[in-house]
């Protein structure tokens, strides 16, 4: 009863003539679309992170053609390979599948929170989710994250949303779900974070090595070329906006992105806390919060989905 008379007081007080009933369904309606949100948000975070690695790896990449072209052209190396075949050293196509099953794992979770916030009975992800979830358990028994510094809170992070999302790990309610599976959560987004951080110093790394070199070479055309050394100087800018994906300046929508790889890897890291705190809005907050921290993770992710999306024009 005091909860009913809660409800009618604030709708008397607005003017409306809605009872208590309403009320509480329009308060389930707000709860259950910012979960929906939820996923949103967590799905335009993996999005951001995949470009992530991708822009990493191609950096890496064009980084070691110019270098090789720099040391034939120096005459430390004999030979030159102008076909720009590349083998990753910071991160190959299998190490990005690792740190995307990552994400999938956020995704995973995000989306069956989602389902267990709907009013069906049945709160069961569909087939291709326990597939993903299916696929992840098996990723963690044949050790694909032993590589990562953090590896055992990962597994067993990820073992837990699988179990979730398999629907082998029950709850009754949203926030038990939320509560429980916080530090799973909060595991495989440290992982993630520390990896972002780590990839932008080495790009960051490669990025000023290429400089240095432009720059003896520059030193040395312009006693030889004299004037028309400024063609070498305006070829070298090409050479360092081809080789740094995240240039300084970078503008997209008339907004300044500063994408330098630091700031570029801070956004993502950002979105990512912004996974955490809605999380912990889910599981300890009112249905106010919760819209609140959703909306902010959401406003996270777009931005550095627009990051990503300029990188990769």
């Amino acid at each position: 009863m005091t909860r009913c008379w809660r409800f009618v007081t604030c709708v008397l007080i607005a003017g409306g003539l809605a009872g208590c009933g309403s009320v509480q369904v329009q308060g389930l309606t707000q709860l259950q679309d910012s979960i929906t949100k939820f996923g949103e948000g967590a799905h335009l975070a993996s999005t951001a992170q995949g470009d992530f690695f991708r822009a990493v790896q191609s950096a890496d990449c064009t980084h070691q053609f110019y270098a090789r072209a720099y040391a034939w052209a120096t005459g430390t190396a004999n030979t030159l390979d102008i076909s720009g075949q590349c083998t990753p050293t910071i991160l190959n196509d299998q190490q990005i599948q690792i740190r995307q099953s990552m994400m999938d794992a956020i995704t995973l979770y995000a989306d069956k929170m989602a389902a267990l916030a709907t009013n069906d009975d049945n709160k069961t992800l569909d087939a291709n989710s326990q597939r993903l979830a299916t696929n992840l358990n098996g990723l963690v028994k044949q050790g694909g994250f032993a590589s990562l510094p953090v590896a055992a809170g990962v597994e067993a992070g990820i073992i837990a949303i699988a179990e979730l999302a398999l629907d082998q790990r029950r709850f009754t309610d949203l926030k038990s779900a939320a509560g429980s599976m916080e530090s799973s959560v909060r595991a495989v987004v440290a992982a993630l974070k520390q990896e972002n951080t780590a990839f932008a110093i080495g790009i960051a790394s490669k990025i000023d090595g290429t400089e240095l070199n432009l720059r003896e070479v520059l030193a040395a055309t312009r006693k030889s070329r004299e004037q028309m050394s400024f063609f070498d100087v305006v070829e070298a800018r090409r050479i360092m906006q081809s080789v740094n994906p995240f240039s300084p300046g970078l503008v997209a929508g008339g907004v300044d992105l500063k994408s330098d790889p630091a700031n570029v890897a801070q956004q993502l890291n950002a979105t990512l806390d912004g996974v955490i705190n809605a999380n912990r809005a889910i599981a300890a907050d009112g249905t106010g919060g919760i819209i609140a921290a959703i909306n902010d993770l959401i406003a996270r992710a777009k931005k550095a989905q627009t990051i990503q999306s300029a990188l990769n024009k």
